[in-house]
């Protein structure tokens, strides 16, 4: 059975440090034009941003060095991830997103040509996002038996086993849809599971061995060394 929620977030609750790293700035904070800017930008999407989130455990196995099991069903995350699952019983699988209504909130937005509001927008969602698989991982806890989240299209998880990966909720699950090269609508959506088990030892991730440029997961491990 499928457990869904909905979270409204404010200014206050948004998390700026990971917003000016995804905008690049690293440990950095922008100078005070951006920074007025950004707080303009916010006020204006956050009151239609809605995190949904909804989530599942399941029985889950590593079968192989590139091969799992999640509630009976194989998918090949490859080596970088499967290296984490060691001992793996369980599974919660979930997704997450800013929300619909955010998602058509930004595309109003862009209409008005203002690149650097833009920016700034997106990488709000992109926050936003994170935030929402961070309240999926709150329903848990963290402790040392459960792994970090992984997600279909990340290092080397062939995109195209998202379609298996949705198989395992309700149509649209959180108003998610996909199209058909697999991603997702509203963009600002991640799909994932973290593993659980009494032999997992929870490991960080390793993101310079990660040959993504694109990954915030990435950016995020090169900004913290």
């Amino acid at each position: 059975m499928c457990t869904e929620r909905t979270f409204t977030i404010s200014p206050d609750d948004l998390d700026w440090k990971d917003v000016w790293a995804a905008m690049g700035y690293n440990d950095s904070v922008p100078g005070q034009d951006i920074l007025d800017l950004a707080q303009d930008v916010a006020a204006r999407l956050l009151p239609y941003a809605r995190l949904k989130i909804m989530f599942r455990r399941v029985m889950a196995e590593k079968v192989s060095s590139r091969q799992i099991t999640l509630d009976g069903k194989m998918f090949t995350p490859n080596g970088i991830i499967c290296s984490y699952l060691d001992g793996m019983t369980e599974a919660c699988v979930f997704v997450a997103t800013a929300g619909l209504e955010f998602h058509e909130k930004v595309r109003e937005m862009k209409k008005e040509g203002d690149v650097l509001a833009d920016f700034i927008a997106d990488s709000i969602g992109t926050v936003l996002a994170e935030q929402a698989v961070g309240k999926v991982e709150a329903e848990f806890g963290s402790g040392d038996h459960q792994s970090l989240s992984y997600s279909p299209g990340y290092c080397n998880w062939n995109i195209s086993e998202q379609e298996a990966f949705f198989s395992l909720f309700p149509p649209h699950p959180c108003g998610i849809t996909l199209s058909p090269s697999f991603l997702m609508t509203p963009e600002k959506s991640v799909s994932g599971f973290f593993a659980f088990g009494e032999d997992l030892v929870r490991q960080p991730y390793r993101c310079e061995i990660c040959k993504n440029p694109s990954c915030y997961k990435r950016k995020e491990g090169q900004q913290s060394r």
